[in-house]
């Protein structure tokens, strides 16, 4: 009986079920802590990656704040120096005036010996005896008393100078006042840049925080912090304004003024800040002030910097805009009467002995409108913004410059080389095509030189080329190349002068002269127009640079395709080893953990069936990056670059607020990573190309 029943019990088939149940749940259950385990760690991929890019767009948002600082500040410094050009512009308006008053006030002298002191023994004579004529001592008293009215003006304006002093106060205070501006915000423009390099370095770990907490890989970070850096330090043009990892400039003093030469890096930088400030030099560019009568009194002409003619100058109301058209363009009646006036400020460039020729009557030039500024050809008329230069030329000539024989002392020559002498039109050579004479190669009248402390000039206080008083000043406010005025009409600035009118070798017998009375208009060094120089600024040029960092530098532009016009690139490489993965501790409250799916602390599951064991590993420890780097690992690249909306030609500069930042690919990027671009253009063909299947971030 027992043995019939076990052998039945042999034959049933219940309970092989349970067997392959228990088989399958052990299946299924190692497939679900795969799938929660791959799940896990592709998740923790994901936002690794997000923190990476992160970090790489912070860094690359906050090198682009700072170029958009620098833009600002730049552009503050352009607008001081306009203001600064405005202010020396009013101030040689106001010394034009001056000259202007006293040179009429000669020209009536000289046709009217007799009015005010009379000169020479000829005249005391002969003006006694022709007011004592019915008819012409009658015009002689009226000439006379208009002439001594316009005298009281003239010396009452010379007087207001005198007490004001407003060379002084505008040239020694005023302007300077802009060059210390300057100084402030390129000194806030440092700081910028030295608080954004600290925040490369350290490729944000603020952001890597706030994104993942469990993070912790310093050595990585520390990596692509020095190369980011490198290339933030890279983008800074030195010259102008030193870099993140170089010598600070100092912020008062100016770049150097010597620096003139075509391939001078400081030459350019100061040519690229000199240009935009002399095509800026717009007083103002918009119209509204206090009007009276129609007329608009406060507001300030476009043309007051750059031309300054007399149309531009005198408030007329609306419907007299015909005589300010007229007034603005030269007045030339051949043969009859001539008179035109010209004025101008702009940032010039240093040459060598520019003191010397703006003192020396046999060198004198006006580099203010000459075509060729004695550097090289190539650089004529560029402005480095080494010294600040204005002059106000005016011209008055009646009659023909001469006749057979006979000079006529009312309308200087036009080869005359000292119409100071007399009345004229300083333009030398105006007429030559040739070029071999500049056209503005004498300084005839009021014009404000402000030199840099290389130029030698008295106290560094520059030329000013304009009336010389018969009281000179002494003392502190002495002058340097003093000029008394000769003859009796020196207390309103006028001098008189000999003009030898009829030659035939008659002059040296002392006959054929005539006395000419002009402005005493002749180069004062006062010491009241310092003039330091470009402040050093910060500045970018495109493609400076072909290497990156960890290489030779070279002279050689750098190629677009390679180097991105030497936009910087921000690098950020991340690891998360397999512990931090698992998110254990749960430091980062808002992260899972796949620790139940491990199972165990080794998160290993092992299988004894066999003699030879197997084992199920379900912690990522496996995956390594270049044989060394357990866990995960993400790279990627962010870039702060240039772009004006509508204008993708423009190249990236420090002087518009268009710097952004983005997400860059990392492939295209490897020429920034010290020899990974040239590695990989090293490789054979095919195997290049498996680089940017690789790289796909």
């Amino acid at each position: 009986m027992i043995t019939r029943t076990l052998r039945q019990s042999f034959r049933r088939q219940e309970g092989q079920a349970l067997v392959l149940a228990a088989l399958m749940v052990l299946v299924m259950s190692i497939a679900v802590l795969t799938t929660v385990n791959i799940g896990h760690t592709v998740h923790e991929r994901i936002r690794l990656q997000n923190t990476a890019d992160s970090a790489a767009y912070s860094m690359a948002a906050m090198e682009a704040r700072a170029f958009n600082f620098y833009a600002y500040a730049n552009r503050t410094q352009v607008s001081h120096y306009v203001s600064a050009m405005l202010w020396q512009s009013l101030l040689s308006l106001i010394y034009f005036a001056e000259a202007f008053l006293a040179d009429t006030y000669g020209f009536m002298k000289t046709l009217n010996p007799c009015a005010g002191d009379a000169d020479g023994f000829f005249w005391k004579i002969a003006c006694p005896l022709l007011k004592l004529i019915p008819v012409v001592g009658q015009v002689l008293k009226v000439i006379d008393t208009a002439m001594d009215a316009w005298k009281i003006v003239v010396r009452t304006f010379h007087q207001l100078l005198v007490t004001t002093n407003p060379d002084k106060l505008i040239g020694k205070l005023v302007i300077p006042t802009h060059w210390v501006l300057n100084s402030v915000l390129f000194f806030a423009s440092q700081a910028m840049m030295m608080s954004a390099s600290t925040h490369v370095f350290q490729t944000t770990d603020t952001v890597i925080a706030d994104n993942d907490k469990n993070i912790n890989s310093l050595i990585s970070q520390g990596l692509t912090g020095v190369i980011s850096q490198c290339l933030f330090d890279q983008t800074h043009f030195a010259e102008a304004g030193g870099r993140p990892l170089g010598t600070p400039a100092n912020p008062f003093k100016a770049i150097d003024p010597k620096e003139t030469a075509l391939a001078s890096k400081e030459a350019r930088a100061k040519r690229s800040m000199g240009g935009i400030s002399n095509a800026t030099r717009y007083a103002c560019d918009s119209k509204g002030g206090l009007g009276v009568g129609g007329v608009d009194l406060l507001s300030c002409q476009q043309k007051f910097i750059t031309s300054r003619r007399i149309g531009d100058l005198l408030p007329l109301p609306p419907w007299l805009g015909i005589i300010g058209d007229w007034l603005s363009n030269d007045i030339n009646i051949p043969g009859v009467f001539s008179f035109g006036k010209l004025g101008q400020t702009r940032m010039l460039t240093h040459i060598a002995d520019y003191r010397d020729k703006l003192v020396k009557t046999s060198k004198t030039r006006n580099y203010i409108r000459d075509w060729n500024d004695g550097i090289a050809p190539t650089l004529g008329m560029m402005a480095q913004g080494d010294n600040l230069g204005s002059d106000d030329l005016y011209w008055l000539k009646f009659g023909p410059a001469n006749f057979p024989g006979v000079t006529n002392p009312l309308a200087c020559k036009t080869d005359e080389e000292n119409v100071g002498r007399c009345w004229g039109d300083p333009r030398k050579g105006l007429e030559d095509t040739s070029r071999k004479k500049l056209p503005y190669q004498w300084m005839s009248k009021t014009s404000i030189w402000a030199l840099n402390d290389q130029e030698g000039s008295y106290r560094d206080g520059g030329v000013h080329w304009r009336v010389h008083p018969q009281r000179l000043p002494t003392g502190d406010s002495a002058w340097r190349n003093r000029r008394r005025p000769q003859g009796s009409e020196g207390e309103v600035g006028v001098t008189k002068n000999e003009i030898c009118t009829i030659p035939f070798g008659l002059c040296p017998f002392g006959k054929g002269k005539m006395d000419v009375y002009t402005a005493n208009v002749h180069p004062a060094e006062d010491g009241n127009h310092p003039w330091k120089g470009i402040v050093p600024f910060m500045h970018f040029e495109p493609g400076q640079f072909q290497s990156v960092c960890g290489r030779t530098v070279t002279n050689d532009a750098a190629p677009r395709y390679k180097f991105d016009f030497n936009q910087p690139s921000t690098w950020v490489a991340l690891n998360k080893s397999p512990d931090e993965i698992t998110n254990r501790d749960l430091k980062d409250k808002e992260a899972g953990t796949n620790a139940p799916a491990l199972l165990n602390a080794n998160g290993k599951i092992r299988f004894n069936f066999t003699a030879d064991t197997d084992a199920l590993e379900l912690e990522n420890n496996r995956k390594k990056f270049l044989s060394f780097s357990e866990g995960l690992n993400v790279i990627t690249r962010g870039q702060s670059y240039y772009h004006r909306p509508g204008n993708w030609t423009e190249q990236p500069n420090f002087f518009n607020p268009y710097w952004r930042p983005r997400l860059a690919s990392v492939y295209q990027g490897r020429h920034n990573l010290p020899l990974a671009g040239s590695l990989n253009d090293a490789l054979p063909g095919p195997l290049k190309n498996i680089a940017p299947k690789i790289i796909t971030h």
